[in-house]
């Protein structure tokens, strides 16, 4: 069983889903880290990806046994709310399309209370 996150100003929670491959990992873009954990990083912008002012950043361990997700700043080093304003809709509506696409790899499940 795996650990339930949820991201910054989001009120979802989700959790790796219990039929989650190696292979669909790799299909969906993460990376394998020299420590063996596999890294996700995707812009989450307005108009255009050369202009993205957030990152959604994921990692699994290397046992898949443990998820973190976290919207950060271009830097990738402070963490940001893109709930919290109405101007960042389309940010909000480009990552609710990657975590739709990401649980029909069966790489994540949202989890219901």
């Amino acid at each position: 069983m795996s650990n339930t996150v949820s991201i910054n100003g989001d009120k979802r929670k989700f959790s790796l889903n219990d039929n989650l491959k190696l292979y669909a990992l790799i299909d969906a873009g993460f990376t394998k880290s020299p420590k063996g954990n596999y890294n996700y990083a995707h812009p989450l912008y307005e108009d255009s990806p050369y202009d993205a002012t957030a990152l959604l950043k994921m990692t699994i361990n290397k046992d898949m046994s443990q998820l973190t997700m976290v919207i950060t700043d271009k830097s990738g080093l402070k963490k940001i709310d893109i709930f919290k304003q109405n101007n960042l809709s389309g940010m909000v509506e480009l990552l609710n399309y990657i975590l739709k696409d990401l649980e029909e790899r069966n790489i994540i499940s949202e989890v219901k209370d």
